[in-house]
Parts: structure tokens; sequence; C-alpha cells
């Protein structure tokens, strides 16, 4: 990416459509040094972590509720469904009618995020072994049991494996809410200040710190998966 970036600067030759790494590189250690800067990536990190933590805890009780019932899982999964097509543009316009831009960023990443997190916590409920289940009632152990020593243990491994794209995708669809409702102490606004005013190679240097930070969210949240696989193995073979 780096080599393809160099290239096409050399052959547009042109700073206002693409900037070139060494300008880019003195932006972004500018940026470092803004006050403004620090407190817009907290906010758009803590919008991106609210609607990624809502969305999660509402798949978290659908998946529960469908788990109890076919009724409610068959009554959900319309629900799901809709939210998944709906276009995050048309839901961004309509929600500045409706609630601050501060907010919106907020709503957006839930409605993006929770229909990806309803199917892998579905999908990873439908993972767990029903013979294992069936064998725990067989021997009569408890239901508090069963759910800690044998059905989170089972689940977690793949939730925290999605953990990290999921949180990286809640930044990039929180930072494009915030450029579409203008949010102001945003990543998302400075974007569309920079564009505003020609500053191209500041555009480029906040998309870079918003690319690090995601793969750096996603590299270190991945690395759960270790801790979970031996609490799974543990607590399988507690249960066994």
């Amino acid at each position: 990416m780096w080599a393809v970036w160099l290239i096409a600067y050399a052959v547009v030759g042109n700073d206002y459509i693409v900037p070139s790494f060494s300008d880019t590189m003195r932006r972004l250690g500018e940026l470092f040094t803004e006050s403004f800067f620090w407190r817009s990536f907290g906010m758009t990190l803590l919008r991106a972590v609210e609607g990624w933590a809502i969305a999660f805890a509402c798949a978290v009780i659908g998946v529960a509720l469908g788990a109890l019932s076919k009724k409610l899982r068959f009554f959900l999964g319309p629900i799901v469904a809709v939210l998944r097509t709906v276009p995050t543009l048309a839901v961004t316009l309509m929600l500045l009618l409706w609630t601050s831009r501060h907010n919106v960023p907020v709503v957006v990443t839930f409605l993006m995020l929770f229909p990806v997190s309803y199917a892998q916590l579905f999908s990873a409920y439908r993972s767990i072994d029903p013979q294992l289940l069936e064998m725990a009632k067989v021997y009569g152990i408890s239901g508090k049991d069963r759910i800690f020593r044998i059905a989170i243990p089972q689940m977690l491994p793949t939730l925290f494996s999605q953990a990290g794209p999921n949180l990286s995708l809640a930044i990039k669809v929180a930072v494009s809410a915030e450029v579409l409702a203008r949010t102001y102490i945003s990543l998302g606004g400075m974007l569309e200040d920079a564009n505003a005013y020609l500053e191209i190679a500041r555009m480029f240097a906040i998309t870079l710190i918003i690319l690090v930070t995601g793969g750096i969210l996603e590299f270190a949240l991945g690395n759960l998966t270790r801790i979970t696989d031996r609490w799974s193995h543990g607590r399988k073979g507690e249960a066994l």
C-alpha cells in the first residue's frame, strides 16, 4: 500500500489529489501535538465502543430469548433482517431530525453492529455440542453449571475472535456517521473540516490514525482467544 501511494503521487503529481508521504507524516506529527485532536480521538472511540457495547448487549438478550422460545426467535428474525438492510445514509439523515449530532454516530453504530453481533452469537449458540448438553441433563448438572461450565466456555472463543473485527468496524461506522452528521469534537468532524479546506495531507493523516487504531484493537482483542481456549478446555474437562 505504501508503494502504491508513492507511485500514485509520482504519477498524479498533484498534492490536492494525492499528498506526498513526507507531508502526510509531518501533518501526522502535528496532530499528536493538538489537544483538540486527542479530545476528538477520545470522543470518537467512546462513541464507537458505546454503540458496539449496546449492540452486543442487545444481541445477547435477543439470542437468550430465542434460545428459550422458537416463537421469539421467529419474531426477532425479520427485525434483524430489516436492520441488516437499512441504508446507513438514510438512517443518519433521519436521526439528525430526531436526536443530537452527538448521539447519531452511536445509534448508527448500534444499527450496523446489532445484526452482525446477533448472527455471530446465534451461530456460537448453535455450535454448542447438543450431546454434551444432553449428557449434563442426564447426570443432573445444575443449570448454572451448564451455562458457566459448558455453554459459555464453548461460545467465548467464537465471540472473542469476532470482537476485534467488530470493534474495528464500529470505529469505521462511527467516523462515517460523524462525517455525515458533522459531529463536533470527533475524527469525522476533523475529516470534514480538512476536506472543506482542501487540507488533503491532514485528511490522509487522520485516515491513517483511524486505520492504525482499528488494526491495534483488532490485534489486541484477537489475543483474547488464547485465554478462552485454555478456559474452554479446562471447563470442558471439569464438566466431563
